[in-house]
This record gives structure tokens, sequence and C-alpha cells, in this order.
């Protein structure tokens, strides 16, 4: 039982020990590129300095048997490195992609010695085929069969764009930008406001234009701008598209509940077959753009659109209906007013002819008096 147990003891410092010795003996580099961007386009010229400070192992300040390889992906590439003990180190030139230092020349007592391995980089952009990530620098770490370290591996990418692309994607936003100019001119025509919607097409025309004589990275920035502001600006256009449909729906809505009043209040036909069939229909409406404005607030602009429009139309139909039944109870010499526009009627006339009887006999009396 005992043997097992210290077994178990002994396995499990080994693991410890392989863990500890596979683990990378290096801190995160301090890097400055120039010029930094985002992006860069074949050709373009870039200087990578590193400097890498070695983190110790136990008593050395890096394995004796471990390699410390850096690679870039650039053309025409130089190395300038030094090894600084301390703060001392003399520079060595070389050429590549590679540049590799053997751990036996890292190893030194870590009790007294700060290493620090300086990397300037200095290539070109290489050509793509297609736009995408490249390598400027990249450090590893690999133990004596060649296997990369655990933690021991630091890259640094920047996108590299293909001319071909960036020409590909200037088509795409001209496209885009006579696709939203034609969509504001139609919704111009309709009254709906615009001029949000426009701002946002004059940026991105503005960008585009810009694109034109910028460098090749500079223009795929311009231009993916310029995409997000069409974007923006078809959101913005379909709001505003959004909107006036809600008001219209509203405005006949509003329309229709004047005359179903003046039904109902005026002309007492609130039980009147019509008007409970005119009522129905604003009902039907009403929920229609209740759902239309729900889906506006969550930003759902085109399902809005088509609620609202179908409001509209149930509105319309209402308001059609109302407009008729006004016309047929209106007619004749008195229009018909309801039970009591009619006894309103009816007392005016009570209250001339008293003051016509009045006004006679005042009239006559003179006479006689004359």
């Amino acid at each position: 039982m005992k043997k097992q147990f210290f077994f178990l003891i002994f396995l499990v410092l080994a693991l410890f020990l392989v863990h500890s010795v596979s683990a990378a003996n290096f801190d995160t580099p301090v890097v400055k590129i120039t010029p930094d961007q985002t992006s860069y386009a074949p050709g373009d010229s870039v200087s990578v300095n590193v400097d890498v400070k070695l983190a110790s192992t136990g008593d050395s300040t890096f394995p004796s048997l471990h390699t410390l390889e850096a690679y870039t992906d650039l053309e025409d590439c130089s190395w300038i490195s030094a090894i600084k003990i301390n703060g001392h180190g003399q520079e060595q030139t070389s050429s590549g992609k590679w540049l590799r230092i053997s751990g036996y020349i890292l190893d030194y007592p870590s009790d007294s010695n700060e290493i620090v391995v300086s990397y300037r980089l200095e290539g070109q952009i290489p050509a793509v085929s297609s736009t995408g990530d490249k390598i400027l620098f990249e450090l590893t770490q690999s133990d004596g069969s060649g296997n990369l370290v655990s933690g021991g591996e630091y890259t640094i990418e920047r996108l590299v764009i293909n001319p071909e692309d960036t020409d590909k994607l200037r088509d795409i936003v001209e496209k885009d930008l006579e696709t939203l100019d034609k969509k504001i001119q139609d919704k111009l025509i309709t009254g709906v406001d615009i001029a949000a919607a426009q701002a946002k097409y004059d940026d991105a025309r503005t960008k585009f234009i810009q694109s034109a004589t910028a460098s090749y990275a500079a223009a795929n920035t311009l231009l993916s701008d310029a995409q997000t502001l069409i974007s923006e600006g078809e959101t913005l256009l379909n709001q505003a598209w959004a909107q006036k449909a809600i008001n219209d729906a509203q405005e006949t809505i509003d329309s229709t509940s004047f005359y179903l009043t003046d039904f109902k209040v005026n002309r007492s036909l609130t039980n009147d077959a019509r008007v409970l069939n005119i009522e129905t229909k604003i009902e039907s409406a009403q929920s229609s753009l209740n759902s239309a404005k729900s889906l506006f607030n969550d930003k759902n602009y085109p399902q809005a659109y088509t609620l609202a429009e179908t409001a509209t139309t149930k509105a319309g139909e209402a308001l059609a209906s109302a407009e008729t039944l006004y016309a047929e109870v209106s007619k004749g010499i008195i229009p018909d007013v309801g039970g009591v526009g009619i006894f309103l009627i009816i007392g005016i006339i009570v209250i001339v002819g008293i003051i016509g009887v009045i006004v006679y006999r005042r009239y006559t009396s003179w006479d006689e008096l004359g």
C-alpha cells in the first residue's frame, strides 16, 4: 500500500516537472510596428521592433536544448538581432524568413542575469491572391525534439488587401449607392421624410469618392465604412417609411372616428347595422396599427410598414362606408340629424314663430293708434 502511495507521489511530481520544463520561457514581447495599420497592401514597407524578455526556469534563464525561432511572411526581409545580457549585447544581421537562436547561447545562471532578445525586422508586404491575414512576426519556442512548448508561441498578424478585391469592393459599393439613391428618391415622392437616410448616403458617397485616390489599404477602410453607412441609411429609410405608414393609418382611423361620434351622438344611430359594421372595421384597423407600432418599437421596420398598410386599408374601407352613410342620412331640405337634432330644429321654429307673432301684434297695434 505504501509503495503504491509513494509511486503516486512520484508520478505527480514527475508530471509537475515535465509541465514546468514544457512551459514557455519568455514574457509577452514588447512590440512596435512602423507604420502600424490595421491593413496593408502588397509592396508596403514595414518595420517591426520586438523585445523579448526571457523568463527563467529554476537556475537557468533558458533551457539549453530548446530553440527560440522567429518567423515572418514579409518579403525581402532583413533582421538585426541582439542578445542583451543585463542590458549589453552585440547586434547580428541576417536575412530570410526564419531566425533561429539556440538555447545553448541563451542559457545563463538566472540569479545574476537578465536576458532580453531584441529583433529589428524590415521587409515588404507580400503579394496575395485573396485578402487575408499575414504574419508580420511570430516567435516560437520548441524543445529538444522540435515540439512546440506549451504557451511558447506569439504571433502578430495584419490584414493584407488584394488589390483586385478592393476593385471588386468598389464596384459593389457603387451599385449599393445607386440602389440606395433610387430608394430614397422613390420614398421622397410618396412623402416619406428622407433627411436622415440622405445624410448617410451623402457621407457614404464622399468616402466612395475618396477611395478612388487612396492607397489600397486606405481605400479598403473607406469602402468598408461606406458599406456601413449605406446599411445605416437603409435602416433609417425603412424607419421613416414605416413611420409615415403608421401616421397615415392613424389619420384615417381618426377621420372615421369623427363620423362614428356624429352618428352616435347627433343622429341616434348607435345600434344601426351600418354603424356597427364601420365600428368593426375600425377596431380591426386599430388592432393592426397597434401591432405595427409594437414592431416599430422593436425596430422591425419592414414588418411594421406591412401591418400599418393593412391598418390603412381597413380604416380606408371603414372611412368610405362612413362617408357614404353620412351622405345618405344628410339628404333632403332638412337633413337627417337624428332625434336630438330634430327636437332642436323644432324648438328653433317655435321660438322664431313666437317672436314673429309678437312683432306682428306690435306692428298692428301701432297702425290702430295711428
